[in-house]
């Protein structure tokens, strides 16, 4: 046994409960934001999707007429916002986006908010709209050409109108974001970075990954620079890959998958296919909990179900913090682990017989490292840990009776 890998008991108590309210004041505050596009059966989404994955939803795109009237589609809008806040999940609506940069609807964005009178005129369609859909604020999601020089009197107007009525106002920046002056962005409730599409499908003289961590650190970095605070940032993340070569196109991580079943393992597959799998949203959740506020998701219907799927990863990962909050004492409950220090299984004892009862082991740094639901007649369950490296891990026991929390030893 290697008694380098030794920890205090008493010490580590201590951190742990110095830290817990730190923590759990990250956790609650943390934001998920995931995007559903109008595009797909959002009925059957609102279904089958677990509401308790996210804090906010942004409804995309409900770009404007020549008349300002938000009118593309709202085929499922208001179940969609009926569960949500049942859920006590946030809801608004997006505007914009990458294909409303050009063409009429860019057009149609920028006569509307070219002068006082207009801009009025459009905000107060706006707010009637969110106010039929009992939505929680818009997303303004305009790119590329679409900002111009009267972009920020139009977010200034649009707050004046929409913080009095508890509405919140909030910003995808991406391309084109060069051209929203500093100035403008204290003005919006957060601020999401599409840390994505650096290179893409467009351009198959420049294969390589579109949404790399550098790429993320890089854009906190500038954001943070341009005066955004923290509690104000948000990190986006890509639910899909593009493909270049003899795989050229945009893939849903869900149908990467499909193609390649180890393809969570990795970020690169086929003839060549660039995207983000498990680990890599896992450092990129680590890196928003330092140093953001919360995650943003395009889009939430191209991820893949069950253990694979990113968003139950992104989950675990913020969850994991948790474990700091439960205090690490026996006076919790009496059930024991055993043996401690322990070398290949973990055995759990007098548990609640007949019980559903989840195991979750976490390592010292709150990283989720195995879970596992048993129901046991006895009252006793094993769990393998021989995977694990050696070192200090923490088990935490959900059942019904509550949720506790015990340390141990791997050898």
């Amino acid at each position: 046994m290697n008694h380098s890998f030794r920890l205090n008991p008493s010490l580590l108590l201590v951190l742990l409960m110095f830290s817990s309210s730190v923590l759990r004041a990250q956790r609650d505050s943390f934001r998920i934001i995931g995007y559903v596009p109008n595009w797909i059966d959002v009925s059957l989404f609102t279904q089958n999707f677990d509401f308790k994955q996210v804090t906010h939803l942004n409804y995309a795109f409900q770009n404007p007429d020549a008349s300002g009237n938000l009118v593309e589609t709202n085929s499922g809008l208001t179940a969609l916002v009926a569960k949500s806040h049942a859920n006590n999940v946030k809801v608004l609506v997006s505007i914009g986006g990458g294909s409303a940069a050009d063409g009429p609807v860019k057009d149609n964005f920028q006569n509307l908010i070219s002068t006082a009178e207009k801009r009025a005129g459009f905000i107060h369609k706006i707010v009637v709209y969110l106010d039929k859909y009992q939505l929680d604020g818009l997303d303004v999601d305009e790119e590329g050409p679409a900002i111009n020089s009267d972009y920020e009197a139009f977010i200034i107007q649009l707050a004046d109108s929409l913080k009095p009525k508890g509405k919140l106002l909030t910003t995808a920046v991406g391309w084109g974001s060069e051209k929203i002056r500093n100035s403008t962005l204290p003005y919006f409730d957060y601020v999401t970075i599409m840390a994505y599409d650096y290179t893409g499908n467009w351009d198959q003289s420049r294969p390589g990954q579109h949404s790399s961590y550098l790429y993320a650190e890089k854009l906190i970095n500038d954001w943070i620079a341009r005066g955004v605070k923290k509690e104000n940032l948000c990190l986006g993340l890509p639910f899909y890959g593009y493909g270049f070569y003899k795989s050229p196109g945009s893939y849903s991580y869900d149908k990467i998958l499909t193609n390649f079943p180890d393809a969570w393992v990795k970020d690169q597959v086929g003839d060549t296919i660039y995207y983000n799998g498990k680990n890599t949203i896992w450092k990129k959740t680590k890196l928003a909990l330092s140093e953001t506020s919360g995650v943003m998701i395009w889009e939430l219907s191209q991820d893949a179900k069950g253990d694979n799927s990113l968003l139950k990863l992104i989950n675990q990962t913020v969850d994991s913090l948790k474990v700091s909050s439960v205090p690490i004492t026996d006076k919790n409950h009496e059930f024991k682990i055993y043996p401690n220090p322990v070398k290949n299984q973990l055995v759990i004892d007098n548990l609640s017989a007949g019980k559903p009862v989840r195991v979750e082991i976490f390592n010292m740094n709150g990283c989720l490292m195995k879970s596992q639901n048993f129901r046991s007649p006895e009252g006793k369950i094993r769990i393998r840990i021989a995977a694990l490296d050696s070192g200090g891990y923490v088990c935490r026991i959900t059942s019904s009776e509550g949720i506790y929390s015990r340390q141990f030893l791997k050898e």
